[in-house]
């Protein structure tokens, strides 16, 4: 038997940094690139993962509950997502074999410099994987539906388990359930969750009732987003670090801005809502937020001593906006990793890729935005 699971890359349009403080809110945009898993039976106690785009696969065996064998480094997130929906799925009750695994992964999330370096796009392409595992396991074991959102509760600990580190969550969310509005749970579900945990573990877990919170949302119609990569991105780790220090150094100022970076947020997300009802003045407002909490996320960046977004970022994306743009970001945690804009027409938005393309420190990718999370 064969069966597969999809799950979709993501934008972070608002909420950087901000989402990490719980109950902040943020809207994350699924998109049309999407890392697909394609799980099988083997008739032996053995599993094989299979990573062809990177080069690289594990051979392994099955020992009761876990996976024996030498992962390499690139495949621990894709191995402990299979591990953790084996486990959980026979925990369940549900007759397992041997697993074999194979993950692929559509263009945009990652692409050729013209030096020839081999470049991720910053759409999530790790919660993307670990979601379409988590649920290509689940599927090939008859673990239908989602009761208590399995999949999504699984996916958290898998990535969390997998990095060493509790994220805020937002782009497994987005991969399990499209585009949305989320708030981020308590990192305490996770933090104390048993590094030796058994199946009984992750089946409370799941049944447990997480604090994060998850509506769907649209992006208004009349808006058409253009991505496109820096040659050169920021680490996100180092960045997240540098914020995270300034938040010890200066607890006062770093919680005035949070609330006004989150303030600003929700008159954003407020607007577009009105602006899906074709509220006068919507777009305007839209506009003026979303423009108020991109600079107080700018100042957190010079605060932090970190790049969120560089003065000459700042003057693209105003350039960009004499060029096409409504609005535009480097998206998620900033840096030079990624620039992402909203268009109010077909017409517009061909006038932003155009001018973007004549930028050679950019790389335009084709992107649109979806509805829906993993199929």
């Amino acid at each position: 038997m064969e069966v597969s699971a999809k799950a979709p890359g993501k934008i972070l349009w608002i909420g950087g940094y901000s989402v990490l403080e719980r109950p902040n809110i943020s809207f994350v945009n699924a998109v049309d690139a999407y890392v697909t898993a394609t799980a099988a039976d083997r008739h032996d106690a053995s599993v094989k993962l299979n990573a062809p785009q990177l080069g690289i696969s594990f051979s392994g065996k099955i020992d009761g509950e876990r996976f024996r064998g030498n992962i390499p480094a690139e495949l621990v997130l894709m191995k402990t997502a299979a591990e953790i929906a084996f486990r959980y799925s026979m925990e369940m009750g549900a007759k397992t074999t041997g697993l074999d695994i194979t993950t692929n992964s559509d263009s945009p999330f990652a692409y050729s410099t013209s030096g020839g370096k081999i470049v991720k796009s910053g759409l999530g392409s790790s919660a993307a994987v670990t979601v379409a595992t988590v649920g290509s396991v689940l599927k090939l074991f008859g673990i239908d539906g989602d009761p208590n959102g399995a999949l999504h509760k699984l996916s958290q600990a898998a990535h969390s388990i997998a990095t060493g580190k509790v994220g805020s969550g937002f782009d497994i969310a987005a991969a399990v359930y499209g585009t949305i509005l989320y708030t981020r749970y308590s990192p305490s579900i996770l933090n104390t969750f048993p590094k030796d945990y058994t199946g009984m573990d992750l089946a409370e877990l799941v049944k447990r009732d997480w604090d994060y919170s998850i509506r769907k949302f649209t992006l208004p119609r009349e808006l058409k987003l253009v991505f496109a990569n820096f040659g050169d991105s920021m680490i996100t780790t180092k960045a997240l670090g540098s914020v995270s220090e300034f938040k010890i150094k200066d607890p006062k100022t770093y919680s005035r801005l949070m609330k006004e970076i989150d303030s600003a947020n929700r008159d954003a997300i407020n607007a577009l809502e009105r602006m899906e009802n074709d509220e006068n003045g919507a777009e305007d407002a839209f506009r003026e937020s979303f423009d108020i909490g991109r600079a107080a996320t700018k100042k957190l960046g010079a605060l932090s001593g970190v790049g969120i977004e560089p003065d000459d970022c700042t003057q693209l994306i105003e350039d960009s906006k004499k060029n096409g743009a409504f609005v535009a970001k480097l998206p998620g945690a900033g840096g030079r990793d990624a620039v992402a804009a909203l268009c109010r027409s077909d017409s517009e938005r061909s006038r932003l890729r155009e001018y973007w393309n004549g930028r050679k420190e950019l790389k335009v990718l084709e992107l649109n935005s979806v509805e829906e999370g993993m199929d």
